[in-house]
């Protein structure tokens, strides 16, 4: 029997036990843990939300309740989720036991945090005591005996009253948490919000509390302005009416200084406990489990591992974690599948490092330069800049300077894409070496430097003439560019064991040896001071890197400071030569 057929039978055994079982099983947890999860919501909503609001209440924000939210839910074994109004999750009992967030049931439960306005303090609720309005708070009105004049003149009297006491006593524990590092909540959740043994502990923070709110009147005109434009509208103000303004102007006012209201939602844990589990879900566990051991042992063992890590390392790799490699044993077909996996992974790798850096680099060599013509063409159009001959003659150069990175970029994404042309032919290396040295003499001397050939005997190559004449070209501007005067530079074509040298001698200033293994980079000048004018565009050596690479040979660079460089290039010597 073979692989593919023993495969087949023994996945259509499994499935075939397993769907059924599977079914059952699953309908009868699923509505075992729905009934269990609905029953605990229904018996511990009203818990929850309690606890919830009076945390807020009496802390005036949320900072902090996680804690109660992580005890609530350990206590009750529900998903826990608070939510503000704009649908913004705050607290999730899951996440805070880090384990991913499951899902809520039901619709949200508002948690209003803000105190409600006591009304007996004043009498009856149609006691017209309670729509007294004060001209001026005085400290007695914060948290002294209960006004008995009934008119004041300028805000209703007792929701003034009240929300100063919860502004005053919010104040006072957060001033005396500063100073003790205590809990900054209060420790009851009706006017007058302190009790005796809070005003007598620290009184220095309860004036300081006292005299903050009785110097901030913004908040009593709006409570005032509130109050009266609703009673405006209402015909009967002491028939009931009143309490309905009363309350709206309170809730304005309070609304400022106490926590934003929450939604929360309850769910259900979505782990479960086997111990939980009916005993015949026990029975149809154990038989499925059994089954399906026997029938895939050999299959999870010989297939199904290396196919879960490639399916989680593919997965990895598509959302950018470009480093992921899985482990490969063996030869077989799934060993060689994962083999061919990390090739593609090191070569997606190589390639957006590549880019990642190119389009680096391109941004940062340009940026300055645009800069600087922005500058000038700015500071020539607002009549800063004078213009004048020697200003455009810069400005023009500098231009140039832009057309030739511009141009060595295509160039060079030309040959990394491995489109760049080259029509191959014989080529004398020894002449390529004299004619380059030719034009480029007439530099060297004005540098003040000796330029010499060293080529005895011709050097056949099969190779591009005006590519190979550009690499030299790069490398001779080079030598003679970070060479001071009196030095020299020696240009040597030779034959050496099949291979073709060629190799450009200077004894300028040397790279330093922790950059040696940089010189071929993009953008990379062994001296960074220098001027763009002066220093090349980056370019050259990358290019020229690339073009010997692509005639099948390679270019090497050996350095000593203040002694000089050598750049050798290897090429295939042509045969028969």
């Amino acid at each position: 029997m073979s692989f593919r057929l023993r495969v087949f039978m023994l996945v259509m055994l499994v499935a075939v036990s397993a769907i059924g079982a599977t079914a059952w099983l699953t309908l009868r947890l699923t509505a075992g843990e729905v009934i269990r999860s609905r029953e605990a919501q229904v018996r511990h909503q009203d818990e929850i939300t309690e606890t919830i609001r009076a945390y807020g209440l009496r802390h005036g924000a949320w900072p902090g309740v996680d804690r109660v939210v992580a005890g609530l839910a350990e206590r009750t074994d529900l998903h826990i989720q608070l939510r503000t109004d704009a649908g913004e999750v705050l607290v999730d009992s899951d996440t805070l036991q880090n384990r991913p967030s499951g899902g809520v049931r039901g619709a949200s439960l508002p948690i209003d945090p803000r105190p409600v306005l006591d009304k007996s303090i004043a009498g009856a609720a149609n006691d017209p005591r309670a729509y007294g309005v004060i001209k001026k708070i005085v400290p007695s009105d914060i948290f002294g005996p209960a006004p008995t004049d009934p008119i004041y003149g300028g805000a209703p009297a007792l929701a003034v009253r009240q929300v100063s006491q919860y502004r005053a006593a919010l104040d006072t524990v957060r001033c005396h948490a500063a100073r003790t590092k205590g809990d900054p909540g209060l420790l009851i959740s009706t006017a007058p919000y302190l009790t005796v043994t809070q005003m007598k502990d620290d009184p220095g923070c309860l004036r300081q509390a006292t005299t903050r709110v009785l110097t901030d009147t913004a908040w009593q005109s709006d409570v005032n302005a509130n109050f009266y434009a609703c009673t405006a509208k209402r015909v009967l103000l002491y028939s009931g009416q009143g309490d309905i303004c009363l309350d709206s102007s309170f809730g304005n006012a309070v609304s400022t200084i106490s926590a934003v209201p929450l939604q929360l939602y309850l769910g259900g844990r979505d782990d479960l406990d086997l111990g939980e589990l009916s005993r015949p879900a026990l029975f149809g566990l154990a038989g499925l489990l059994v089954v399906a051991t026997l029938g895939t042992a050999w299959i999870a063992r010989r297939v199904s591992r290396p196919v879960r890590r490639l399916t989680l390392a593919s997965r990895q790799l598509a959302g950018g974690h470009l480093d992921v490699r899985v482990p490969t044993r063996g030869s077989d077909e799934l060993s060689r599948l994962s083999e061919s996996f990390n090739q593609m992974a090191e070569a997606v790798q190589r390639s957006e490092e590549r880019q990642r850096r190119l389009i680096a680099d391109v941004a940062h060599e340009m940026r300055t330069p645009l800069s600087n013509l922005r500058g000038y063409l700015e500071g020539l159009s607002d009549g800063v800049v004078e213009p004048s001959r020697e200003l455009f003659v810069s400005l023009h150069e500098e231009t140039l300077l832009q057309r030739r990175i511009l141009d060595d970029l295509q160039v060079l994404a030309l040959a990394e894409a491995g489109e760049l042309g080259y029509t191959k032919a014989p080529l004398d290396l020894a002449d390529l070496a004299t004619t380059s040295a030719t034009a480029h003499r007439a530099v060297a001397a004005e540098a003040g430097l000796t330029l010499t050939v060293e080529a005895p005997a011709p050097v056949w190559v099969d190779g591009d003439n005006d590519r190979l004449r550009q690499v030299l070209g790069n490398l001779l501007t080079n030598a003679i560019r970070y060479t001071d005067a009196g030095g020299q530079v020696l240009v040597h074509a030779y034959a050496d064991g099949g291979r073709a040298v060629l190799s450009v001698h200077d004894s300028g200033v040397g790279i330093d040896s922790g950059d040696l293994h940089r010189v071929f980079d993009r953008f990379w000048r062994a001296d960074p001071a220098r001027q763009r004018a002066t220093g090349g565009t980056g370019l050259g050596l990358t290019i020229a890197h690339r073009i010997v690479t692509d005639h099948g040979g390679r270019i090497e660079v050996s350095s000593r400071p203040h002694v000089g460089t050598t750049f050798t290039v290897h090429l295939p010597l042509l045969t028969g030569s």
